[in-house]
């Protein structure tokens, strides 16, 4: 069994997490993006608009009107997102880690809690180019928004709150995300590790899908807020015309705090609502987080450590 990184107590050079970070970020969102850009399609639209019907109708209407380029709409600020998400994420577990690595917790609730910390320092520090991903995605021109034009954009007509709509959300659902990821992770390695059946098949294929499973158990948890808050972002975009036909839906959403909408969304369109896109979202989740994992991993040992 290779080392494990994320080990209670186990020191890693801060550079070194950053660098194995970024390939982490990059590596993960260049497979995913297509899967991505679906699953926030779905999100946004009401279910009485029903204009995506499932993972293969969306494709074949995205290619239809928008192009195959389209497919990866929002992959600039996605890119960038995920190079710093994956660099903040695993440098400031790492960080936190050694610091907390004296007090006397369990590994699990140890790994719970400092990776809480992680995606909190991650997200507030990313949230931006979570927002221009969303918009750009969200977009049903075949004409592609423009990085610097978009920020000037959101800069004049919303102001620097605009690009944290949402934010208080993303900061709940990305802390629960983070915290059940590694703690599944690290809960599953420690199981196997001391199971008196290390060496049989059925621990070795549970070892093996550890990354897989923590994937699937964050995104199951986490996911109906995630739908809310992209609902959030971009509710107050003067370019509301181009991303739904629903349009007065989107305008009620105006001055409505998080719990409030997530009722509304509940109450109009039904519990179920809120996991549209979801199925994508899980195809994506699961070899998202198992190249994250493993390319941090594979990154820390080609540097040596």
């Amino acid at each position: 069994m290779g080392e494990d990184h994320f080990r209670k107590g186990r020191d890693v050079p801060l550079y070194q997490s950053i660098v194995a970070g970024c390939i982490s970020g990059i590596g993960a969102r260049t497979v995913t993006a297509p899967l991505d850009m679906i699953k926030i399609r779905l999100q946004l639209q009401p279910v009485h608009e029903a204009k995506y019907r499932g993972i293969i109708s969306t494709v074949e209407t995205v290619i239809r009107e928008e192009g195959i380029r389209a497919l990866w709409k929002g992959n600039v600020p996605a890119m960038i997102m995920y190079v710093l998400y994956g660099s903040v994420q695993f440098s400031s577990y790492s960080t936190f880690n050694r610091w907390l690595s004296r007090l006397e917790w369990s590994p699990q609730i140890h790994s719970c809690f400092v990776g809480a910390l992680a995606g909190m320092s991650s997200s507030i520090v990313t949230y931006p180019f979570d927002v221009l991903r969303t918009r750009f995605v969200a977009n049903r021109d075949p004409q592609m928004f423009t990085l610097f034009k978009s920020c000037g954009d959101i800069w004049q007509h919303e102001g620097l709150r605009g690009f944290f709509r949402g934010v208080s959300s993303s900061m709940l659902s990305i802390s629960l995300a983070t915290s059940t990821m590694f703690a599944t992770y690290e809960t599953i390695k420690i199981f196997c590790e001391e199971s008196e059946n290390r060496n049989s098949v059925a621990v070795k294929v549970l070892e093996k899908s550890a990354s897989m499973l923590a994937g699937i158990a964050c995104k199951t948890i986490t996911f109906p807020i995630d739908t809310v808050r992209k609902r959030i972002q971009v509710t107050n975009s003067r370019h509301l015309a181009q991303f739904t036909a629903c349009e007065a839906t989107y305008k009620s959403y105006k001055n409505v705090w998080f719990g409030e909408l997530m009722l509304k969304v509940m109450k109009n369109e039904g519990f179920l609502a809120l996991y549209r896109g979801y199925i994508p979202a899980v195809i994506k989740s699961a070899p998202t987080t198992a190249l994250s994992l493993w390319l941090y991993e594979w990154s820390l040992r080609a540097m040596g450590k």
